[in-house]
């Protein structure tokens, strides 16, 4: 039965007298390199995005900097629910993370449960949730807006054994650091689309647009280890490609930018790679780029489809 609970998709772990014990167990169990993330909810945060802002950081991506003047269609994608919650679930099985465990989760409304409980459908990821006062009515309320079966834990003894469980997901080749300063920045970046053109333009040693925005989905080998990039001069719809190896720490980014594609519903092989579904979010990258120091290999673009049309 203890075995059950350790394993369990979803469980809440109750510390009914809210011991600094287990908060410190809690932020101790955080070790990325063994696919075991720790969240810790940004006190107050109240805009939508606000809690998957939290998950993305955890992560080690770095985010756009707010602007609440810029009007809401062209705001920073992290900004904006869909694409910042879409974000966190391509960089969970990027990077092979198994066990999602989010303290102080009494502070955070039934909706942003909701959110995580999506979150864990979307990934297979397991989810903790560590509830630090006494339970009853309020975790009741919070837990069914979890839509799914979830186990409750308040025995110290097996709390402790389900924050060691890593989640078990196989990670070859996953966390591989960066070979120079300009690939650990672009490592960070959070927008998988972003960080995907850039670890191409990068480990593929390419400047040119035309040849990056001619990338399909098919030209990403399936453990993301090779890259067929169309021959320059050849125009992005030409067929002609070469396959070229990719490095170790560029195969997470490319992964997280092919599913982000396939979370949006654009599974076909021949679609655009690095294609965005919104022209503002594609040029956000050419800022991004020159915060990093690395001009983005992509054309500016003034409307829909976020793409160019050559």
């Amino acid at each position: 039965m203890v075995e059950g609970l350790v394993r369990s998709p979803v469980v809440v772990l109750v510390d009914a007298e809210d011991h600094p014990a287990w908060i410190q167990a809690s932020l101790g169990a955080h070790r990325p390199g063994v696919g075991r993330v720790v969240v810790h909810p940004t006190a107050g945060a109240s805009h939508p995005a606000g809690l998957a802002q939290d998950v993305l950081g955890t992560l080690g991506k770095r985010l756009p900097q707010r602007r609440p003047e810029v009007p809401r269609h062209k705001a920073g994608w992290a900004d904006m629910v869909r694409p910042a919650w879409r974000a966190a679930a391509c960089w969970i099985n990027a990077h092979r993370i198994g066990h999602l465990i989010v303290v102080r989760a009494q502070t955070l409304t039934p909706a942003r449960w909701a959110q995580l409980a999506d979150l864990q459908r979307r990934t297979g990821v397991f989810l903790s949730l560590v509830w630090h006062g006494e339970a009853g009515q309020p975790l009741d309320k919070h837990a069914r807006a979890l839509r799914a079966s979830y186990a409750v834990v308040d025995e110290q003894e097996v709390a402790w054994r389900r924050l060691g469980h890593s989640g078990q997901r196989s990670r070859a080749g996953i966390g591989a650091r960066g070979e120079n300063a300009a690939v650990s920045r672009v490592q960070r970046v959070g927008h998988p689309l972003h960080a995907g053109l850039l670890a191409a333009q990068l480990a593929c040693q390419v400047d040119d647009p035309c040849r990056l925005a001619g990338v399909r989905l098919a030209d990403l080998a399936p453990d993301g280890t090779g890259l067929a990039l169309p021959h320059a001069g050849a125009g992005r719809w030409s067929y002609a490609r070469t396959w070229q190896p990719v490095p170790a720490w560029a195969w997470p980014l490319l992964l997280a930018a092919r599913a982000w594609q396939h979370q949006a519903g654009h599974r076909h092989d021949v679609w655009r790679l690095f294609q965005h579904d919104n022209f503002h979010h594609h040029n956000q990258l050419i800022d991004v780029g020159a915060e990093l120091g690395i001009p983005a290999a992509i054309e500016h673009l003034d409307g829909d489809p976020a793409w160019p049309k050559g």
